[in-house]
């Protein structure tokens, strides 16, 4: 595995990080014995990022009772938001959200605090006095994380506030993958410019790069023509090289220097394995 500086965090992070969206598993009797099976895979491989929020089910619960049971050094994020279903983004729902997180995960301290889809919040209730921003920062004060950042597909909305100098992270998702570069366009120059760490989530695209069954299934049902052709012509450019497709998605994602790391939303250690082989394959550029 090899490892990115996140911005300005200066943390040392894994290419290949673990999002907890899916890590439960599809059994529910294995719920918890899939998590662990998959956090300890993480610790093997080298991955010592981990991201999560509220809205992703037991997540939280059972990943702090893997990180428990799974010797290993793990760098921490979760989000604000939707965690009740009406969360004001306020600065004191902020704050008692990640204490929640805090109980669930078991850890005295995040590494990053994020707002879980700036648009959701909107500029106003994050920028006002009393809003979200002001309560990640009274967060940090009271020790409960490190770091703040930004996640969401609002593109428009998350480059104005990573523009704003504020945040130290922005995590972005189906928007950034071989078949389309939208989140390159705005996001990633002003997190640059700030020297955020940049954190792609959702690099198969919802199976378009996973495999051969997913992705026929996912092409079919993809509406836009011009990402299918995109698609269609990298899938053919990658096809000789050696290695999956998957492998191969996540190595032309890494030819990006801003990009941090790439959070895989495996569901089995076999799937974590696979990708995370990507790390040392290298770049890749056609």
């Amino acid at each position: 595995m090899n490892y990115r500086t996140l911005g300005r965090t200066l943390l040392p992070i894994s290419e290949v990080s673990l999002g907890g969206a899916y890590l439960m598993g599809s059994d529910p009797d294995q719920y918890a014995e899939n998590t662990r099976q998959v956090v300890q895979c993480a610790a093997e491989l080298g991955i010592n990022y981990i991201d999560t929020a509220p809205l992703y089910g037991q997540s939280e619960i059972l990943l702090g009772e893997a990180l428990a049971q799974v010797t290993g050094k793990f760098y921490i994020a979760t989000k604000v938001g939707y965690d009740p279903v009406d969360f004001d983004y306020r600065c004191d729902s902020v704050l008692r959200s990640l204490e929640r997180s805090l109980q669930r995960l078991r850890i005295d301290k995040l590494t990053v605090a994020q707002i879980h889809e700036v648009n959701v919040a909107g500029w106003e209730r994050i920028m006002e006095p009393g809003g979200t921003l002001e309560g990640l920062r009274a967060a940090q004060e009271q020790g409960l994380c490190d770091f703040i950042g930004i996640t969401g597909r609002a593109i428009p909305l998350l480059a104005r506030l990573a523009a704003t100098g504020e945040f130290d992270t922005v995590l972005v998702y189906h928007d950034y993958h071989p078949g389309t570069q939208l989140a390159a366009e705005e996001v990633l120059p002003a997190a640059a410019a700030q020297n955020m760490g940049v954190v792609i989530g959702t690099p198969l695209a919802g199976g378009l790069f996973a495999d051969a069954a997913r992705r026929a299934t996912a092409l079919a049902n993809l509406e836009d023509m011009a990402m299918r052709q995109r698609v269609e012509q990298w899938l053919h450019q990658v096809e000789a090289l050696p290695g999956t497709v998957p492998q191969q998605a996540y190595r032309t994602i890494l030819a990006d220097a801003r990009v941090s790391t790439i959070s895989s939303g495996a569901a089995t250690v076999a799937e974590l394995a696979e990708v995370a082989q990507a790390s040392g394959m290298g770049p890749l550029v056609l």
